[in-house]
């Protein structure tokens, strides 16, 4: 089971993304993290509940950069481009 945590406050600027389990969009930045520091934590789906921490492209070294500076301050250090 995920458990949330930390919230930031959401920009000026919204961010929708499209959850890859459930297809439901919701807004990135508003989204709680999930607490699996072992990897890089993600974002919490408020629709399904998921977190992006188990999905296959996940550990996949191709599938992440270096977040822009706007994600940074959202708390982001790289970015999954499931996130774009």
């Amino acid at each position: 089971m995920t458990t949330a945590i930390r919230a930031n406050p959401a920009p000026s600027v919204p961010h929708p993304v499209c959850c890859p389990y459930c297809a439901n969009e919701f807004e990135l930045f508003a989204a709680l993290w999930c607490e699996h520091w072992e990897v890089q934590a993600s974002k919490i789906c408020p629709h399904c509940a998921r977190c992006l921490c188990a999905h296959p492209a996940y550990s996949e070294p191709h599938f992440w950069k270096q977040a822009p500076a706007a994600f940074q301050k959202q708390g982001f250090q790289r970015l999954f481009l499931f996130y774009l």
